[in-house]
């Protein structure tokens, strides 16, 4: 039986494109500055200069960080894109718990190996009731226990009995395999 593919991220690079443009615009203004103020003062100079290759660096690396994420989750696993392009696949039994992170509009999702956060996804909401689901459903079938097993269990258990009885002396043979019969449905 092949995967089936619940839903998928749609990703949302709004904040990762005004990060990247605020970084370029902020190390073209620090060299465009910087070189004004070296004429009059060197301090001030080397102040915006590294303030502001500072700024657009910063702003430039979490554009990188911010939009590589992807989710994709299926009735087997979730897997995909997290920070700086890692890919991660996450069977659904080792799952945990779902979280959303509301800064940056994303979910959370917990295994015993720690937390895994995708972020900037624009259906985060849809994605985060799908694996809630997913888990809901995983729970309530760990918590069925089929009848035949718990029929089977009663069955050995009350043959214990008879024979713990029959080492007893309380019963005899006959009465013991008479109940045996009966308990097997011979």
């Amino acid at each position: 039986m092949e995967e089936k593919i619940l839903i998928k991220s749609e990703i949302n690079r709004v904040i990762g494109i005004v990060c990247l443009v605020l970084g370029i615009y902020c190390l073209v203004a620090a060299f465009r500055l910087s070189s004004v103020f070296f004429e009059y003062d060197e301090f001030t100079g080397w102040v915006i200069l590294v303030s502001g290759t500072g700024v657009g660096l910063i702003s430039t690396l979490s554009y990188f960080f911010l939009c590589g994420h992807e989710l994709t989750v299926t009735d087997r696993r979730i897997y995909g894109k997290v920070a700086w392009g890692k890919r991660v696949d996450l069977p659904i039994d080792s799952v945990s718990a779902i979280a959303t992170v509301s800064f940056l509009k994303g979910v959370a999702v917990s295994t015993s190996s720690g937390r895994i956060c995708f972020l900037m996804i624009k259906n985060s909401d849809e994605i985060y009731k799908v694996i809630s689901s997913l888990l809901v459903e995983r729970q309530n079938e760990k918590n069925i226990v089929p009848e035949t097993v718990v029929q089977k269990s009663d069955e050995a258990d009350m043959l214990k009995k008879y024979k713990a009885l029959l080492d007893d002396g309380t019963i005899t043979q006959e009465e013991f395999e008479a109940k045996k019969k009966q308990l097997m449905g011979l």
